[in-house]
């Protein structure tokens, strides 16, 4: 008898230590692949923070995809801490338009940007040059009694092989306070940049 309730503790202490290592494992899971520990020593991701976007909106349709592309970049090269993350995450949906915002939920948004720059560094890309079109080639145009605006920017990834261009052809639309917002972007042709 005393051998069979010896079995059943050690039966339960195994059990619940495979629990805690599988609980532990689950909830660090990101810890153990994008993100640095301790305190970040990147001090762009500290940069990108401390902007007070509230205030100081960047002022054309070429400085928001600007910074969207800096943030991007910050993003996609890992070097911040799981808390600079979310932050990093807040920073870039401040530059979305409400509508791009409703249809990408913070929670499942952030989820899907992890998948995202794990599967981008898991292939051993890393963004090496980005520019956007400049601001006298911004279409600018009205549609359903909103300004909208239209512009081009590049995304240069070195591979493992070789490097690759990306052109992205952003729509922004003006909100009520004058900012130009992010409301979606695609695939596109090449264009001319300036040097």
């Amino acid at each position: 008898m005393k051998k069979y309730i010896g079995g059943i503790i050690g039966g339960v202490v195994i059990l619940g230590i495979v629990i805690w290592i599988v609980f532990y494992t689950v909830n660090n899971r990101r810890n153990d692949t994008i993100f640095e520990t301790g305190t970040s020593t990147n001090t762009e991701a500290q940069a990108i923070i401390s902007k007070d976007l509230d205030r100081f909106y960047p002022s054309t349709v070429r400085e928001t995809v600007r910074l969207y592309q800096r943030i991007n970049t910050c993003l996609m090269s890992g070097n911040y801490t799981e808390e600079e993350f979310y932050k990093l995450t807040e920073q870039l949906r401040k530059l979305y338009d409400d509508e791009l915002l409703a249809l990408n939920p913070a929670d499942s948004y952030e989820d899907s940007l992890y998948n995202e720059i794990i599967a981008f560094r898991n292939a051993g890309n890393t963004i090496s040059v980005t520019n956007v079109q400049l601001e006298s080639q911004t279409e600018k145009y009205t549609k359903d009694g909103k300004n909208m605006a239209s512009i081009v920017a590049m995304f240069v990834v070195k591979k493992k092989k070789g490097i690759s261009r990306t052109y992205e052809k952003f729509v922004l639309r003006e909100d009520e306070k004058g900012n130009w917002k992010i409301l979606g972007w695609e695939m596109t042709d090449a264009v001319e940049f300036p040097d």
